[in-house]
């Protein structure tokens, strides 16, 4: 069965990007088909695979939520083989503010990825870091939640907001919806707040949803410069290490 995972947390730089990108690679490496669909108005997965979408709204996700392009129309190939991509563009914002008050909106994403998303293993969703429509539509969407977490107190803030959201709306529109981890990013285990952390996140969520954790690297940071995941930017790196590790107990989180 095709897995449904989002990265979220309302926090920006907290990593979310460089993870959705990064496993989804590591998932493709793995002779797992993967499709990755970047929500962001940003668009910063999109150009961290190498691809520029601006002014080439017709073939975004905007196309597939307005109702002009199917998912199968929109989605492109990257360089990496098995790994597909649904790009970005800055029409999202518009789309967002536009379609925000109208009625069930939230499901508009779910309801148009039937069919083609049953030849992908994988379909990764990269939202927005805020609490917004198209963060609710990918959740909606989704199935297993990972929330990327920097090790510091105010970090700890918007994962319980996550949570909040996380609970309502599994008790109210998708009640397969689970948080499936927490990821430690800009890690540094040797540091007193990072233990400090680990330890409240252990206390309130388990060490089953603990996942490993990714580490500070420079290579992380100049990836995406190139348009590239770490893994094809600097594949002996430790973000590479990290990212494959995290990746092989997203896999085997059943």
């Amino acid at each position: 069965m095709t897995r449904f995972i989002v990265f979220a947390n309302r926090k920006g730089g907290c990593g979310k990007t460089t993870t959705a990108v990064n496993v989804a690679h590591c998932l493709a490496m793995k002779k797992r088909k993967t499709l990755l669909i970047d929500l962001d108005p940003q668009a910063h997965s999109t150009i961290s695979l190498g691809k520029n979408t601006h002014g080439q709204h017709t073939t975004s996700i905007v196309a597939l939520l307005n109702g002009k392009k199917t998912l199968n129309d929109i989605i492109v190939p990257t360089n990496i083989d098995g790994l597909s991509l649904a790009p970005s563009s800055r029409d999202l914002i518009s789309f967002e503010i536009e379609a925000s008050s109208r009625k069930g909106s939230e499901n508009i994403l779910s309801e148009n990825l039937s069919g083609t998303v049953n030849r992908f293993d994988f379909i990764v969703f990269d939202p927005p870091p805020t609490i917004g429509l198209l963060t609710v539509s990918a959740l909606v969407a989704g199935r297993e939640v990972y929330i990327p977490m920097p090790m510091h107190f105010l970090a700890m803030e918007g994962l319980a907001e996550m949570m909040r959201l996380i609970y309502t709306l599994n008790a109210t529109c998708n009640p397969d919806l689970r948080l499936c981890g927490v990821i430690p990013t800009f890690y540094n285990k040797n540091t007193r707040i990072a233990k400090e952390i680990t330890k409240d996140i252990l206390k309130n969520f388990g060490k089953e949803n603990l996942l490993p954790g990714i580490r500070m690297n420079v290579s992380l940071a100049e990836a995406p410069g190139h348009g590239k995941s770490v893994l094809e930017y600097a594949p002996n790196s430790a973000g590479a290490v990290d990212y494959t590790a995290l990746t092989d107990s997203i896999i085997n989180n059943i």
